[in-house]
């Protein structure tokens, strides 16, 4: 049996609006800021496997969302690379090293075996109706972090190996479904955007659509304006996440994920007017970024609640 989000990705089934939000297990909630106040930081939280899946299925038990996202964070990549973490409460990292990519896969994916670990105990609690969805930032992103803001091609092009090998291990374990974050995308100019989002992105689709043919790939390319046209005829997801300040309309994506204002939540407007722009299309239904710490707790309850009750009426 297919999950909703599969069977509006892989079917390109309408009118189904499964929803799930990113960050929908964070510091909104006071389940999360309970854990966390007896927990030792950000790290100890990401890393702890039953601490990750408990995490990871508060907002399951509280909102009953169609989707779970494994409780995780993008720089556990460069955390298991060897470049030194914390958070305060933003990331904070060490300098960059050569080094870091002498890292051999084996040591690099035992280094990430908690988060598999939390991936293996989640998917045995998750019923089967709900998709379970892993995830890895994209090599500009993660570079943008790694170098402290400084562009290098050579650290993009080696970061690619160490991204397909946390996604495949996240799908062995039990994903059905893979996001791609590249948050950083709208900070690269046009004539770079070939170069360090495009091409890079591609590789790592293509070897993971290659591996695991039955797999959901989802990207997201934040704020990249119209170039997100030129990303998805090359890249090729299956579904886009969408930024809120694009007009729908003039993108080419055939599933569509997002588009959500962040502050529309935090506010409560109603988004019903979204589902109405949405009907008769392969729609997700997400943010245009993550949720924020200051979001009413009740204020998700009813997206959610405005979501299953529309869908039964179209």
């Amino acid at each position: 049996m297919k999950t909703l989000l599969q069977r509006v990705i892989q079917n390109k089934e309408t009118n189904l609006y499964p929803v799930w939000l990113m960050r929908q297990a964070g510091r909104y909630m006071p389940e999360y800021m309970a854990m966390k106040a007896k927990s030792n930081g950000f790290l100890d939280m990401a890393m702890t496997p039953w601490k990750a899946a408990e995490i990871t299925m508060q907002p399951i038990l509280e909102f009953d969302m169609d989707a779970a996202i494994i409780f995780s964070d993008i720089l556990v990549i460069n955390y298991a690379l060897g470049q030194e973490l914390d958070y305060n409460p933003s990331p904070d990292l060490g300098p960059y090293k050569e080094s870091f990519f002498d890292t051999p896969l084996n040591v690099f994916s035992e280094r990430c075996e908690p988060v598999y670990e939390a991936i293996r105990k989640v998917r045995e609690e998750l019923d089967d109706s709900k998709s379970l969805i892993g995830f890895a930032a994209a090599p500009w992103t993660l570079c943008k972090y790694m170098c402290h803001g400084e562009q290098r091609l050579d650290v993009v092009q080696k970061l690619i190996p160490y991204i397909i090998d946390h996604l495949s291990n996240q799908i062995e374990e039990g994903c059905d479904t893979v996001q791609i974050f590249d948050s950083h995308a709208g900070d690269i100019s046009e004539e770079d955007f070939q170069e360090f989002i495009i091409t890079p992105t591609k590789i790592i689709v293509d070897t993971i659509r290659a591996r695991y043919p039955h797999v959901c790939i989802i990207a997201f390319p934040r704020l990249v304006g119209l170039l997100i046209n030129d990303y998805i005829e090359q890249v090729n997801p299956d579904a886009i996440n969408i930024s809120d300040d694009l007009p729908v309309d003039e993108i080419n994506g055939e599933v569509l994920q997002g588009g959500i204002a962040i502050k529309r939540l935090i506010k409560g407007e109603d988004i019903t007017p979204v589902l109405d722009k949405m009907k008769d299309r392969p729609y997700i239904v997400n943010l245009a970024h993550g949720i924020d710490k200051t979001t009413p707790v009740e204020n998700v309850r009813n997206l959610v609640n405005t979501v299953k009750e529309y869908r039964k009426h179209v």
